[in-house]
C-alpha cells in the first residue's frame, strides 16, 4: 500500500492537491494519526470529515461504512513520508480526488 500511497499523492500534488482515503474496517485506532496530521497543517478536510473521524475516534466505530471515506486537500505542508509511515496499514483505498 505504501507505493500506491506514493505514486497516488505525486499525482494528486501536480494537479488537483486532493486524495480520497479509505480506511479498512478494523482500522479506527488510526483515525486519531490522521486528525493529528490535519492539526499539524499537512492538510484540510472536505465536506465536514473531521466532525465525523472525531467520532469515530469516541465511538471506535464507523457508525456505517460511510464515514470510512474522506477527501483530503493537501497543504504546501503536506509530509507523504509521515502519511505514508502511519497510514499505510489503515488504508483499504486510496485515490485522486
Amino acid at each position: 500500500m505504501r507505493e500506491k500511497i506514493q505514486q497516488v499523492v505525486q499525482t494528486a500534488l501536480a494537479g488537483s492537491r486532493k486524495v480520497k482515503v479509505t480506511f479498512k474496517r478494523d482500522a479506527t485506532d488510526s483515525v486519531g494519526y490522521l486528525l493529528g496530521m490535519a492539526r499539524s497543517g499537512l492538510f484540510k478536510f472536505q465536506n465536514g470529515a473531521e466532525m465525523n473521524l472525531m467520532g469515530v475516534v469516541a465511538s471506535r466505530t464507523w457508525c456505517g461504512d460511510h464515514n470510512r471515506t474522506v477527501t483530503l486537500q493537501l497543504t504546501d505542508q503536506f509530509d507523504l513520508d509521515w502519511f505514508s509511515g502511519r497510514l499505510d496499514r489503515a488504508l483499504e483505498n486510496i485515490e485522486v480526488a
